[in-house]
């Protein structure tokens, strides 16, 4: 099933959103016990943040997304990595239930910055059928994306009422739709599920951002896409370029 919400996005998410930090995988690596055995399931796997860099931990890896976009560009990273245990597969949270037996079992189940698109009550509960007794589920995320949109710092601002100017107050989920948080924190939807308490790890990473860093950023998003801008893309680079060049002339801008 594709939802469109990432359309036109696959290029700018591969080159331009924050690689997972070494400590928050090696973190991931240590809780679960891995070792070079077992599978992974990568649901929500984009352009393969999570699933590359897992990849040497597992026998077999499943990267799994709605969106064939993201998978050609995992399929291309991967195979320039010559990475040969991880099978891209179209697909998403909603295609579990009709899937997991063609899945079968996997030691971890990974969920990127994907979690909050999902029914997540529904979906723990058909992962809790596919997890290994031993194994669990790991949904990692980064807020570097959500913090140009949700930042006080001036510029963070500035960005924020430029794609507002253009898009409208509400924060978009692709062309026809438009975005509102869970209420409800990741944590407590899998501490009532099957896998019981979660396991918190918080890495903080600064990021030194250019301009072409924030717009790629933007251009991989849903709510500021280019395909979601359409027609009005060239004005509003050129006025986001312009704003943010005035307010920090040295074109360099922190992300804590």
């Amino acid at each position: 099933m594709t939802s469109g919400r990432f359309k036109g996005t696959a290029w700018h998410y591969a080159r331009y959103r924050s690689p997972y930090p070494d400590e928050l995988l090696n973190a991931v690596v240590e809780k679960f016990g891995l070792d070079g055995t077992g599978r992974l399931l990568d649901l929500g796997c984009g352009t393969g943040h999570l699933a590359i860099p897992l990849s040497r931990h597992f026998q077999e890896v499943i990267g799994m997304d709605p969106e064939p976009e993201m998978l050609a560009e995992a399929t291309r990273q991967s195979d320039e990595m010559g990475i040969d245990n991880i099978r891209w597969l179209t697909g998403g949270s909603l295609d579990l239930a009709i899937l997991k037996d063609e899945l079968g079992t996997f030691r971890l189940v990974s969920v990127g910055s994907a979690f909050h698109w999902m029914d997540r009550d529904a979906t723990l509960e058909t992962l809790a059928d596919m997890v290994e007794p031993s194994g669990g589920i790991a949904v990692i995320g980064t807020s570097s994306v959500a913090t140009i949109w949700n930042g006080q710092e001036r510029w963070q601002k500035l960005v924020k009422a430029i794609i507002q100017k253009w898009l409208g107050t509400e924060r978009r989920a692709g062309t026809d739709a438009t975005y509102s948080h869970p209420s409800e924190r990741h944590e407590a939807v899998i501490a009532r599920s099957a896998f019981g308490n979660a396991y918190r790890v918080e890495v903080k990473k600064e990021r030194l951002m250019t301009v072409d860093d924030i717009l790629g950023g933007l251009y991989s998003t849903s709510f500021a896409s280019k395909a979601v801008l359409g027609d009005n893309q060239p004005a509003f680079e050129e006025e986001l370029r312009t704003a943010l060049l005035t307010v920090t002339p040295s074109g360099r801008f922190l992300i804590e």
